[in-house]
């Protein structure tokens, strides 16, 4: 009997992983297409050509509303960028507010904590700049 539930636990443990592992490899490659794709900019002609198929238009319309789209575009770049700066202006304020609160080594770890999530960020292309 014992036996038989340590078999079903590890059952159980092995399908929970594997069903994590498989999620996390559908939703985030590891090739970084999605990275490079922002990159080179090829994840605006792919946004313009899924609005286009979206609402399935044909190549008259697709004329008119491919400046549209690509204005919109480059207005979200804006707010992404000044979401971005705002938030780094945040940190550094609360830096600011903690520091004398806390003991030198702790504002060496909240550096570090920041730094690295900064580091983690610019990484991702959130670094505030157009990547296209």
């Amino acid at each position: 009997m014992l036996l038989m539930a340590a078999t079903f636990v590890l059952g159980l443990i092995i399908g929970i992983l594997s069903t994590g592992m498989f999620a996390r490899s559908f939703y985030k490659p590891k090739d970084g297409r999605r990275d490079a794709a922002r990159r080179d900019g090829s994840h605006r002609g792919n946004f313009v050509q899924k609005i286009y198929k979206v609402v399935d238009a044909d190549s008259a319309q697709a004329r008119q509303m491919k400046p549209i789209i690509l204005a919109t575009m480059a207005k979200i770049d804006s707010l992404q960028a000044a979401g971005d700066r705002d938030a780094r202006a945040a940190m550094a304020d609360m830096r600011q507010q903690l520091t004398p609160i806390l003991t030198a080594p702790q504002v060496e770890k909240l550096d570090k904590f920041t730094a690295h999530k900064a580091r983690k960020g610019a990484e991702k292309g959130h670094d505030g700049a157009r990547h296209d």
